[in-house]
């Protein structure tokens, strides 16, 4: 699994790469997310308007996982959405009413995203 961070459209992309199968996995996951997050979320100087997860060829994804970005959103209170470039997830997103909680979308890598 792989973590990056991506600016585009001064939306801040907290970039998670891989699929979370395994409770291994998740723990990896929850660790680096919460790095990056305490990285470039909770500090002071914000550069961007508005932050998304990006999960990244992340299908299948654990509900360990899902329970871990709902943590997020309702009890550590973090205003952000999510993202996907995978159709499987973000059907499971949305058989799990995600979308009733999070803005989730479908997008390509912002991390390769070029201006014109």
């Amino acid at each position: 699994m792989q973590f990056s961070t991506a600016k585009r459209n001064d939306i801040l992309y907290l970039c998670c790469e891989g699929r979370v199968k395994t409770y291994e996995e998740y723990l990896e996951f929850a660790h680096k997310l919460d790095g990056l997050i305490a990285e470039h979320i909770d500090s002071s100087e914000k550069s961007f308007s508005s932050w998304r997860i990006m999960l990244l060829d992340a299908f299948p994804f654990n509900t360990y996982a899902l329970g871990h970005l709902l943590r997020l959103k309702l009890y550590n209170n973090y205003d952000f959405t999510l993202a996907t470039n995978d159709y499987h997830l973000l059907e499971l997103l949305e058989s799990v009413e995600f979308s009733t909680i999070f803005s989730v979308s479908i997008e390509h890598d912002p991390r390769v995203y070029k201006s014109t």
